[in-house]
This record gives structure tokens, sequence and C-alpha cells, in this order.
């Protein structure tokens, strides 16, 4: 009696776990939908004046180089590359101060090396211009643009179409002017008045960037818009080893510019005696010439 009463409680037990089955499945798979409906809930969209103030933290945070408060501002909602009122963006603002960890994290983040502010310079010029190697090897790594010239004048340079390389040039920062070299910067690019880097480099008196530029293929007899060339840069500026490095190399002494002036005719009338001398005695025969003490060949 006692097993015949057991056994249909086991049939008992066994039917409803049957009929049951698939109802706690359904509510299992209800379950399992609304936990995944949650978790793909989008976010309250932010509103513009949000975004634009959590950008403002995200530039203070860049230029404070307060790594944790950078993640905080784009981590509620601040946009890696947007841009202040020079169109600037947060990777300009570090390339151009030089701070390597800072612009690491913001490349991390997506930024755009390629960006251009409101005059068309990017994360790159900004970086070669104050003579940031480290900073400019990143950016070239990860595929910034070292031929792009700027698109507009700007209060600094007064002129447009300056690249990269030129802005190094103008600076005398030497390692960035040979890393850009070494990855294929075009060594005889103009600006919109006809300067080239060679010309920049002459202007400096930096003897070591211009013997660099020669061996990397410099054009000698480039003319910028008022038909001077970089040696009769040289001598108005009164560069004597620059002057010295371009005759060597077979600079023409008897140029003439849009005013039908030799530079011998600039350093008579600008009294530049040594580079006088050093005119006067290549246009009679032409060799090599004596740099000053200060003059170092590029390695």
């Amino acid at each position: 009696m006692i097993e015949s009463k057991c056994r249909v409680f086991l049939c008992s037990l066994c039917l409803m776990m049957f009929l049951s089955a698939p109802v706690l499945a359904a509510n299992n798979d209800w379950t399992a939908h609304h936990k995944t409906a949650a978790s793909r809930k989008p976010k309250a969209k932010l509103s513009v004046e949000k975004i634009n103030e959590l950008d403002s933290e995200l530039f203070a945070a860049v230029d404070e180089n307060e790594r944790g408060l950078v993640l905080r501002a784009l981590a509620r909602g601040a946009v890696i590359n947007s841009t202040d009122r020079a169109g600037m963006t947060p990777l300009m603002h570090a390339s151009l101060r030089g701070e390597s960890e800072m612009v690491r994290l913001i490349l991390s983040k997506g930024a755009e090396v390629n960006v251009l502010d409101i005059f068309g310079i990017t994360a790159l010029m900004q970086a070669s211009w104050a003579g940031h190697t480290e900073v400019v090897q990143m950016l070239i790594a990860r595929g910034a643009n070292p031929n792009i010239q700027s698109s507009e004048e700007t209060p600094r340079l007064r002129t447009a179409g300056v690249s990269a390389l030129m802005g190094a040039c103008m600076n005398g920062n030497f390692e960035v002017v040979k890393f850009l070299l070494a990855r294929h910067a075009n060594v005889n690019q103009q600006d919109e008045q006809g300067q080239s880097a060679l010309m920049y480099a002459t202007r400096e008196g930096n003897a070591r960037i211009v013997n660099l530029l020669l061996s990397m293929g410099a054009k000698l007899e480039t003319q910028d818009q008022f038909g001077r060339t970089a040696l009769t840069i040289a001598t108005i500026y009164d560069r004597y080893d620059v002057a010295c490095l371009l005759i060597s190399a077979g600079a023409n002494v008897n140029t003439k510019d849009i005013h039908n002036m030799k530079p011998i005719v600039y350093a008579s009338a600008l009294d530049h005696g040594g580079i006088y001398t050093l005119l006067k005695t290549a246009m009679i025969q032409r060799g090599n010439c004596a740099p000053g003490q200060s003059f170092q060949l590029a390695p």
C-alpha cells in the first residue's frame, strides 16, 4: 500500500516538472532578454551646451597635463577631436607643448593626426616648429603627413604654405629636420612667397641644417618671389658659413634677382666684407672656401 502511494507521488511530481519546464524556460528567456535589452539601452544624449562644457574641461586638462582629468572628461562625453576657437584640437595643444605622454594618451583615444586648424596647421607642424622630436616621431608613426602646408598667414609667420620641415628649419631644430627628411618630407617645397626649407635655414644661418638639406637634394637655384636664391639670402643676412657651403656646393654667384642685382652688389651695399671677398674670389675662380670656426658639418 505504501509503495503504491510512493509510486503515485513520484509520477505526479515528474508530471508537474515536465509541464512546468516550458514555463520556467520562458521565464528565464524573458529575464535574459530584458537584461540584454537593459544593457543595450542607449545613454541619454548630452546637450550641445554640456558637450561644449566637457570639451572645455578636456582642453584645460590637456593644458595642465592632467591625465586623470583627461580620462574623466572623455568618460563623461568630451569629444577627443573637438576644436577650440582657433580650430586647434587637444592633440595640437599637447603636441605644441611637447607633452609626449599626453600625446600618446590622446592618440590612443582615437585622435586624428591630420586635422587642420583655421590656418591649415596640423599637430605635426606644431611639434616640428617647437622642436619636439619625440612627439614628431609619434605623430609620423600614426600617419601624420609631413608635406601638408599651411593655408593661411599666421600672425607669427606672415606667410602661407609653410610645412613642418620649413618650420623646423626656421627654428633650427636639427633632429626634427633630420627625422622628417628620413620620412620623405619634400625638401624642395616652397611656401606662398617661394621660399624653401633651404632658404629658411640659410636666413637663420644654420650651416649644419643647410648641409643636411643639400645632402638630401635641396635645389640651390630655387628663387623666391623676389628672384632671390639661397646664396642671395645668405649674403643679405651676412651668413658667411652658409654662403661658403652654398658656393662650395655649386651655387651660381652671378645669379640676379628681380631688381637685376647680384649677391656681390648686396654684399658691397650692406658692407658685408667677408662675404664680399668670398663672392669676388668665387667669381674669379670657384673653389672650396674656409668656413668660420663655429661651423660644423652635419653627421
